[in-house]
C-alpha cells in the first residue's frame, strides 16, 4: 500500500481500558501493542488523505489551492490547523506522503512497514529524510539496500536515533562528496555574543563535527559523574566524583564555568594556578577519531569523531592526529584493534576501543554515548579474562538491569563466521520480550555492514 492509494473501508477498534490500575504487567504491556497497532493503521488512512491535501494545494494552483482556500499559506500550515497537530508532526505527515510512493522505488521497505504497521510516522519520516533521494553519485539501489537495514533495526530503536543512522548511511553511501559536505558545515560555525540588558552576556553557538568533538569532550569528561557517568573504582576519583554530584550548582552552570576554567587555564598557559588534574581528573579529555587502517595509511575515505556521528574526510582525520593529539582507533573489518590484558578492571585503551566498536552502550535502542557506560565481563571476570574480546560497553542503567533481572549477552558465529552478540532476556520476561541483537551505533560499522549485508541477520 502506497501513501496515495485508495484505502478500503475499515473499522477500526480499541480494546477496553477499564480499571488499568489493576491489570498485569503483561495484560497491560499487551494493551499497549493493541492501542500502537490500532494508532499506525489510522495513520496509515492519515497518509493517503495527507497526500491528497497536498496534490490539491500544489503552488501552482495560486488561490485555488485547497491550502490557499482554507487560509493556509502551505498544506503543512493547513494540516497543521486541520488535525491540532504540532508543527513537527505536521512537517512528519508531510515529508512521507509526498515522498513514498511509485515514484520512490527505494523506500519500498518504508511503504510496506507502514503499511503492515511496524512503522510509526516518525521513524518513516526519519528514515526519509535522512536517505535522500539518489543523485549522480548515490544509486537508487544501494539507497534500497540501506532502506531495507534501516527497517529491520527500527523496531529497537527510537526516531531520533533512526534520524541519525539514515544520515550516517546517506553519508557512507556519498563518500566521494564528504570533503563538499564537511566544507559546508564548516563554513556555517560561529559563535556570537550580546550583552542581555540585565548585564548577563548570552552566547550563542553553531559548531561544526570537528569543533564539537572538542568542546564537547572536554566538557564531558568533567560533567559525566553529574548525568549518570560511570562509576569510579579509584578512591580519588570517586571522592572527586562524589564532590562534583554535592555540587550545589547546575549542570549547565557546571557546563560553562567548566569552558571558562578551560580559557583560562589556555590563556595563562604556565602561570595558570589550575591544576589540569584538578579540573579533568585521571580522565583528560581526548579526542578521538574512527578509522580504518587502510583508509588512515591511503589517505582517502571517510574518518568519525566519537561522538559526532557524522562523516569527516580522512585528510582531516590525519591532521588532527599529527597535530592535535587526537587518538586514532583504527579498525580491521569491523572490529577494533586488539588490546588484550590480564587485569580486573579494563584499561583506557581497551574502553576506548570498546567505545570506538560500539558508539556508546550496547544495548538496541539505548541512546547513552562512550563516557556515560561501563564495561561489563560478558564471561564472569576469571583472573584472566579482563580482554578486549570480553568486554562490552553498558550504561550505568542497563548494566544494572542485566545483573538485577538476570539478562544476559549471548554471543553466537553466524553463517558467515561473523560474531554476533545478543541482549538476551531471562526465561521468565514477560511475554513478547525477545531476544536483540546489538547493533553498533557507529557509522564506519553501519557502512561496514551495509557493504557486507549478510552480516545483518533479519529476525
Amino acid at each position: 500500500m502506497t501513501a496515495t492509494a485508495p484505502l478500503p473501508s475499515e473499522v477500526v477498534e480499541l480494546p477496553r481500558l477499564d480499571e488499568l490500575c489493576s491489570v498485569s504487567d503483561e495484560r497491560l504491556l499487551e494493551l499497549d501493542s493493541e492501542v500502537t497497532a490500532a494508532r499506525r493503521r489510522v495513520d496509515a488512512a492519515k497518509l493517503a488523505i495527507v497526500a491528497e491535501l497536498v496534490r490539491r494545494s500544489d503552488p501552482a494552483l495560486g488561490h485555488a489551492g485547497l491550502a490557499s482556500r482554507l487560509g493556509a499559506p502551505t498544506a503543512e500550515k493547513a494540516i497543521q490547523t486541520l488535525g491540532g497537530v504540532s508543527r513537527t508532526e505536521a512537517k512528519e505527515l508531510t515529508v512521507v506522503a509526498t515522498a513514498i510512493g511509485q515514484d520512490s522505488p527505494w523506500l519500498a521497505p518504508v511503504d510496506s512497514g507502514l503499511g503492515d504497521g511496524s512503522l510509526s510516522v516518525a521513524t518513516a519520516a526519519a528514515i526519509t529524510s535522512g536517505l535522500g533521494a539518489p543523485s549522480a553519485t548515490v544509486a537508487a539501489d544501494d539507497l534500497l539496500d540501506a532502506a531495507h537495514q534501516l527497517v529491520d533495526i527500527a523496531g529497537s530503536a527510537s526516531p531520533e536515533s533512526m534520524a541519525k543512522s539514515a544520515r550516517s548511511l546517506r553519508e557512507a553511501l556519498d563518500v566521494a562528496s564528504i570533503s563538499d559536505l564537511e566544507e559546508h558545515r564548516r563554513s556555517r560555525r560561529s559563535l556570537t555574543w550580546h550583552q542581555l540588558p540585565d548585564g548577563m552576556t548570552k552566547l550563542s553557538a553553531l559548531l561544526d563535527p570537528e569543533s564539537a568533538a572538542v568542546i564537547t569532550g572536554a566538557i564531558d569528561s568533567i560533567t559525566s559523574p553529574r548525568r549518570g557517568g560511570p562509576r569510579f573504582v579509584d578512591p580519588d576519583e570517586a571522592a572527586r566524583a562524589e564532590t562534583l554530584v554535592a555540587d550545589p550548582r547546575t549542570n549547565a552552570q557546571l557546563a560553562l564555568d567548566t569552558l571558562v576554567d578551560i580559557v583560562e587555564l589556555a590563556t595563562r598557559a604556565a602561570n595558570t594556578d589550575i591544576d589540569p588534574k584538578t579540573l579533568f581528573g585521571s580522565r583528560s579529555p581526548a579526542v578521538r577519531v574512527h578509522v580504518t587502517l587502510e583508509d588512515l595509511e591511503s589517505g582517502e575515505g571517510a574518518a568519525w569523531f566519537e561522538g559526532q556521528g557524522v562523516t569527516v574526510g580522512v585528510g582531516t582525520a590525519r591532521k588532527h592526529i599529527c597535530t592535535s593529539g587526537v587518538i586514532p582507533i583504527a579498525f580491521r573489518g569491523t572490529q577494533a584493534v586488539e588490546a588484550g590484558a590480564t587485569r580486573r578492571l579494563h584499561c583506557s585503551a581497551d574502553r576506548a576501543a570498546l567505545a570506538a566498536q560500539w558508539g556508546g552502550c550496547a544495548v538496541p535502542g539505548c541512546d547513552r554515548p562512550p563516557a556515560m557506560t561501563e564495561v561489563h565481563h560478558m564471561q564472569a571476570w576469571n583472573g584472566r579474562n579482563t580482554t578486549l574480546k570480553n568486554g562490552i560497553p553498558l550504561c550505568r542503567f542497563h548494566h544494572h538491569e542485566l545483573h538485577a533481572n538476570k539478562w544476559c549477552i549471548v554471543i553466537v558465529e553466524n553463517p558467515d563466521g561473523e560474531i554476533e552478540h545478543w541482549w538476551t532476556p531471562p526465561p521468565d520476561a514477560p511475554p513478547g520480550v525477545v531476544a536483540q541483537r546489538m547493533e553498533p551505533k557507529v557509522p564506519l560499522v553501519i557502512r561496514r555492514h551495509r557493504e557486507n549485508p549478510r552480516r545483518v541477520r533479519r529476525q
